[in-house]
């Protein structure tokens, strides 16, 4: 059961499955700040003396910092927290005579869905693809049924210790790094934090380029610190020195086993891998030339995997001029070009009504950066356009929505090809890719969204108060909400002193309107009732 509180005016929520604030631990329990106490008297209560009281549970160090709102009788005060234990000081102060509610100050943090990263300001290119949107449902991590979202990016290298992109690098916690054993019996040795296609092992290899990858798909998101990734908590696979054909083919199997063994034992081997980022590739080159690494995106697709590659930097028609991979003809590939941030076609980028299916901004992308020392830069073309697709795909997975993914694991191949199609038949258009690519337009992540919200009939993304709506006499209030989850919910209702007004535990109905009416008569304890002093 999920509990969830209400302030009639001032709307506040949390959830902790099972549990009430105090049960909760102090790894969940919000920010407060150090040796600060609110309280509200009783409307007969004098403050002076009411300290006092205080004073003898909170070793005399109780002082009054700031009247807050005189008419209620709220105050803030402080005492010293070294001197007292906290936990039992509240829990005097709570049965204190005069003293009629009482409680931590805590920091409240702002309720919206662009992070705190400081560089976010840089990232135009999220906000022309619908990024900040879609984080109003999601920021990726887990699918519905729990599946921890993996994405496989195939570079030379990357700086896998960069502080945005360690907390989100893959691990293969089935192997013991650095014991030269195949642990899991998968068929690699030592492949603990990604795999070496050219050494084997987990070496992550040297590459700025790869840096910058990784950043646009998954740099960790509301941490405080430079960036946020297209998926704030997916899993980041890498397979270094993949720049060989041969290392292209052996990375890409490597990929393909490890999503087979997720499937095949329901999760408890493998990894769920739900695309591949390839941003490199060879000019104008037909993929007759190279029939193996073509093949391997229809091995991936069956086993539930969508390839994104990059094409040309170069402004030739990929139909006639060739280019791989993004000439291979798989249903599982999909090749993106270059636009600006304003979704325009680059001049420099190859093009192809047959071979190029959308367009996403690469050029100028802001991202992490760095081959040994961490940073932050730009970076343009097909290579930074590239991740913005593959990240896509990783967030539609974290999407509450059972119609989308639930068969993952059953039918691979239809799951992805469901998200391929939300990706590409959800482009926005734009007049520079008409009749250059498949679709006509860029990514658009916000229109993908929506496509999932009518899949699902609506109810996709966080529980949200639709509307408060009083009867003519003011004597009842109807709150109707909306929600993604059909599990029972316990709404409290509180007015604008904290005092609780109204506790119901409701059964949201699938696919209907969702709402409870309680009674706001003074009697019944409403809005216009004054509790007893404690």
């Amino acid at each position: 059961m999920k509990y969830l509180l209400y302030t009639l005016l001032l709307l506040s929520t949390y959830a902790s499955l099972g549990q009430t604030p105090s049960e909760r631990t102090s790894a969940s329990a919000p920010e407060r700040r150090t040796g600060e106490l609110l309280v509200q008297l009783a409307p007969n209560a004098d403050l002076l003396p009411t300290i006092a009281r205080l004073n003898k549970a909170g070793a005399g160090t109780v002082t009054l910092q700031k009247t807050l709102a005189p008419d209620w009788h709220i105050h803030l005060l402080t005492f010293d927290e070294s001197r007292v234990d906290p936990a039992q000081f509240l829990s005097a102060a709570r049965r204190t005579d005069g003293v009629q509610a009482a409680q931590w100050n805590h920091l409240v943090p702002d309720r919206s869905t662009e992070p705190n990263d400081p560089e976010w300001w840089r990232q135009g290119d999220m906000n022309l693809i619908g990024i900040p949107e879609a984080w109003d449902v999601s920021t990726g991590g887990l699918t519905p049924a729990g599946d921890t979202i993996v994405v496989a990016v195939l570079e030379k290298g990357a700086l896998l210790t960069h502080p945005e992109i360690a907390p989100n690098r893959w691990h293969n916690w089935a192997e013991i790094p650095g014991n030269n054993i195949d642990d899991d019996n998968n068929g690699y040795i030592d492949d603990f934090g990604g795999w070496n296609a050219r050494d084997d092992g987990d070496d992550p290899g040297i590459s700025n380029h790869g840096t910058a990858v990784n950043g646009v798909i998954g740099a960790r998101g509301n941490n405080a610190a430079g960036i946020a990734g297209i998926n704030w908590a997916v899993q980041l696979l890498n397979i270094s020195n993949s720049e060989l054909e041969s290392e292209i083919v052996a990375a890409y199997y490597y990929v393909g086993k490890m999503r087979r063994l997720y499937n095949e034992t329901n999760g408890a081997k493998g990894a769920f891998v739900v695309a591949t980022n390839a941003s490199f590739g060879l000019d104008r080159e037909f993929a007759d030339d190279h029939p193996l690494w073509c093949a391997t995106y229809d091995s991936l697709g069956q086993v539930g995997i969508l390839g994104v590659g990059a094409t040309t930097n170069s402004n030739i028609n990929v139909d006639m001029d060739g280019d791989m991979p993004t000439s291979c003809r798989s249903e599982f590939l999909l090749s993106v070009n270059n636009t600006n941030q304003l979704g325009a076609k680059m001049p420099s980028t190859g093009t192809g009504a047959v071979s190029i299916d959308l367009g996403a901004p690469g050029n100028d992308t802001y991202t992490t950066g760095g081959t040994t020392t961490p940073n932050y830069g730009t970076l343009g073309g097909t290579s930074l356009a590239t991740p913005h697709v593959t990240g896509a795909i990783a967030l539609l997975y974290s999407m509450s929505c059972d119609q989308l993914s639930s068969d993952a694991l059953t039918n691979p191949a239809g799951c992805a090809r469901r998200v391929r199609d939300l990706i590409l038949d959800n482009v926005e258009p734009e007049p520079t890719l008409q009749g250059l690519t498949k679709t006509g337009g860029y990514l658009q992540v916000a229109n993908s969204v929506d496509a999932v919200r009518e899949l699902c009939n609506g109810v996709v993304g966080p529980l949200s108060i639709l509307e408060f709506r009083t009867s003519a006499d003011y004597n009842q209030i109807t709150v109707y909400y909306q929600t993604p989850n059909f599990e029972p919910y316990q709404f409290r209702v509180f007015n604008m002193l904290g005092q609780l007004l109204h506790e119901e535990t409701v059964q949201p109905v699938q696919f209907g309107v969702n709402y409870f009416t309680f009674d706001a008569t003074p009697a019944a304890g409403g809005l216009c009732s004054q509790p007893e002093p404690q």
